[in-house]
């Protein structure tokens, strides 16, 4: 759902509704259309995967205008010079006449938004990257859309993936920044507007919370008391979404997911929201003790999925494929099947996810300690610190001399060619603390590039809105004015966000230290997966795309320990089986474009105002 495609160029006849077949899993209950001349040669034509959590049309147009966003805006009636209408896409449209830019800005909420006026067409991400928005320019044409897969309809666009951003995903297991793993598709960047005209494409990021870092701040502050403001608020507009219906909530056993859920509950007293928790089996460490706490302290309606590979094997491809952009997280998995169950009794699901880069959550304290001590005998101090986030990630960093085939990897300028990229991100001047620094990166890249991404599109392919109350411009900002020690108080992690809610989270959650959800895929692979893991990672299958070295897997199939650095083998061959399935559905084999049902409502215009 909030799927939002199209183009703005040339007339293309027909795109639109093959753009509409490569997402049919984010359109179950329709899609709707809107196509008008932008002028005497280009056209603007915009489509919307239809959502059950939808008020009304979310196109609209007037002439030579038009306007699309997917997703839901929380503040969008503060626009200039909105006037009453039908649908709230009406309303934009009108307010947004005369000087868009400023209003554009000021956007809240979760969305991805186009606007075509004056003969330009501009592309609006919101301020923290919950909804992904993709985009490429192909013969004098802007073709945009919330999955990649999507923007193949056009086949002026190669399907050629971009060499270099192999190293990227095993380094990081997504891609970051803006490029992906296609030469010439970009994601647009969170807090981002691209301005396209004359057949060239212009970004600029306007969302820069860095400025707002503050250094020492002030002693006698309540920072605890700004950031649960911030966070009732947040929760608030998440719940008057759908006021009609009750949301869901996923309870992860954590402070993060704690918090939300307390918030909710402290709003809507006696409501007795549905709430959502994972698990893999007895056998294999849980939360369920502290997920109870808060399922018996709120009165929840709870449900535990168990998830083990036989229950989702067979669906691998199909959850690989809605995931379009890999992202080599197991996570991903119980993302993707609460989701399914979670959309069974809500249209709405709030989640904790944003605790950790807003907050000051793991990761850090390494990367301090990393900088206080300086590189290790022998090595060389130029990128040091960028060499220690990479290894922070505790992925595949270590691996690509051994894992990637070497011409490839001196093709795509080697494990420098990381460090050279993350150089501008440590170098930056604002934020001038580490702490705020590590947060700003956190928050850019694991952020928009994997934590809501991931969320966004398992949930979508599900009917499903995942909001994260947690993850919100009003949070970055309220964050990022806290002093860093309070954030990072010490070694205790998210000290500030647990000092505000600690009357309404059970003292247990508050004290335990981060753990996260734990996908057994280091047992998985030496026992349920192990037939299906050497099957897709065969010689003959890493041959054919000729990317691997087949003896390190071998190696990593068989658990060695010895040349593996860091371990980790479970997570790595999830990271690899998650790139071929990615690799054969979206590059070896053509895409299936199938014909979409017609869409449900339609706008159109030929007129051509002068």
């Amino acid at each position: 759902m909030a799927c939002l495609f199209g183009y703005y160029g040339p007339p293309a006849p027909e795109l639109l509704a093959r753009m509409a077949g490569l997402l049919i899993h984010r359109c179950p209950l329709g899609w709707e259309q809107v196509s008008t001349a932008a002028d005497g040669y280009n056209r603007i034509e915009i489509g919307h995967g239809c959502a059950s959590w939808n008020r009304g049309s979310q196109l609209a147009y007037s002439g030579t205008r038009a306007l699309g966003y997917g997703g839901v805006l929380f503040n969008a009636d503060l626009v200039s010079g909105a006037q009453p209408g039908t649908d709230l896409a009406e309303r934009l449209l009108h307010g947004l006449r005369h000087q868009p830019e400023p209003d554009l800005e000021r956007l809240e909420g979760a969305f991805v938004l186009v606007l075509a006026q004056d003969r330009t067409c501009t592309l609006v991400r919101d301020p923290a990257g919950v909804k992904a928005l993709y985009w490429t320019v192909q013969q004098g044409r802007l073709l945009f859309s919330s999955e990649i897969k999507a923007l193949f309809a056009d086949p002026a666009v190669p399907r050629r993936m971009r060499l270099s951003a192999l190293p990227e995903y095993l380094a990081f297991s997504f891609i970051p920044g803006a490029q992906t793993l296609f030469d010439g598709i970009e994601e647009l960047q969170p807090g981002s507007i691209l301005h396209f005209a004359d057949g060239q494409a212009q970004i600029r990021r306007h969302f820069r919370f860095e400025t707002l870092a503050a250094a020492g701040g002030d002693p006698a502050g309540d920072y605890p008391a700004l950031v649960r403001t911030a966070l009732e608020q947040s929760v608030a507009e998440c719940l008057a979404v759908r006021p009609e219906q009750t949301p869901a909530v996923f309870l992860s056993g954590g402070i993060d997911s704690s918090a939300v859920l307390a918030t909710a509950c402290q709003q809507q007293p006696g409501i007795r929201f549905p709430t959502f928790s994972a698990h893999f089996g007895a056998e294999y460490p849980r939360e369920n003790e502290f997920i109870q706490l808060m399922v018996d302290r709120y009165r929840t309606d709870h449900h535990w999925l168990e998830i083990r590979p036989a229950g989702f094997l067979e669906q691998l491809r199909e959850i690989i494929w809605t995931l379009d952009d890999p992202i080599g997280d197991p996570v991903t998995v119980p993302n993707y099947l609460l989701a399914r169950t979670a959309a069974e009794f809500a249209a709405v699901v709030l989640n904790g996810e944003g605790g950790d880069p807003c907050f000051g959550g793991p990761k850090n304290i390494p990367m301090l300690l990393a900088r206080l001590y300086g590189p290790l005998p022998g090595e060389p101090a130029q990128g040091w610190l960028e060499r220690n986030y990479l290894r922070s990630f505790q992925r595949g960093y270590q691996d690509l001399t051994e894992l990637l085939d070497p011409a490839l990897l001196r093709e795509t300028g080697g494990i420098e060619a990381l460090t050279e990229w993350l150089e501008p991100w440590f170098n930056a001047p604002e934020p001038d603390d580490f702490v705020n620094k590590l947060m700003s990166i956190n928050i850019r890249l694991k952020g928009a590039n994997l934590i809501l991404v991931k969320v966004d599109k398992m949930s979508s392919a599900n009917g499903l809105l995942a909001l994260p109350p947690l993850f919100s411009r009003r949070i970055i900002e309220t964050s990022m004015s806290c002093p860093p020690g309070i954030k990072l108080a010490g070694s205790v992690e998210k000290s500030v966000l647990k000092q505000a809610v600690r009357d309404w989270v059970p003292e247990p959650i508050i004290a335990r230290p981060k753990s996260g959800m734990m996908v057994p895929v280091r047992f998985w692979f030496r026992g349920e997966m192990r037939r299906y893991g050497r099957k897709l990672l065969s010689r003959a299958s890493l041959r054919r795309i000729g990317l691997f070295n087949p003896r390190y897997v071998e190696k990593l199939l068989a658990y060695q320990m010895d040349g593996v650095p860091g371990a980790r083998h479970g997570l790595k061959l999830w990271m690899l089986i998650t790139f071929l399935l990615w690799h054969e559905q979206m590059v070896e084999t053509p895409l299936p474009i199938r014909s979409p049902a017609p869409p449900n409502r339609v706008l159109e215009t030929t007129a051509i105002e002068h």
